[in-house]
């Protein structure tokens, strides 16, 4: 897994807000402001979901002036669209097709992703790096995101 000081490989991937689709690169959005990349395993698992209403329900202007979050997950267009608009995201989900999740450090030897997020700067380098301390847990209970939102607020 990557960590704080490393690159951050670049990305373009497809995404959608729920409502529009379109295409994402990582190092356009650093260019504007620091970005949340986070990684989860499944559009609709009961963990996952309660992660990213998780940080749905961050109030990131207490934190920063500006942020971007990308939810990341391997997964189609059609199911990122229907859970985007089920969780009223306010941040696109991108669809993980080339492997960036294996690129980021998060892929499990079974192929599924692991829960976690990395703050990139602007000049597309790990500022924090995060993983769920409970990645085999199920339950639909949100991973303790305390340590991002501190993250954040310190950069």
């Amino acid at each position: 897994m990557l960590d704080a000081g490393d690159p951050a490989p670049d990305f373009d991937l497809d995404g959608t807000d729920g409502e529009t689709t379109g295409a994402y690169r990582l190092s356009a959005a650093a260019g504007r402001a620091p970005v949340l990349v986070a990684f989860y395993a499944a559009d609709f698992e009961p963990r996952c979901r309660a992660y990213l209403e998780a940080l749905r329900d961050t109030d990131w202007a207490d934190l920063t002036d500006a942020i971007a979050v990308f939810g990341v997950a391997p997964g189609t267009m059609d199911d990122h669209r229907q859970f985007a608009t089920a969780l009223d995201a306010p941040f696109p989900l991108l669809v993980d097709h080339p492997g960036v999740d294996g690129q980021f450090g998060v892929r499990r030897s079974d192929g599924s992703t692991r829960r976690a997020a990395f703050l990139v700067d602007r000049r597309c380098r790990v500022r924090f790096a995060w993983a769920d301390p409970e990645p085999d847990r199920d339950a639909a209970v949100a991973p303790d995101i305390g340590p991002i939102r501190s993250a954040i607020a310190r950069h």
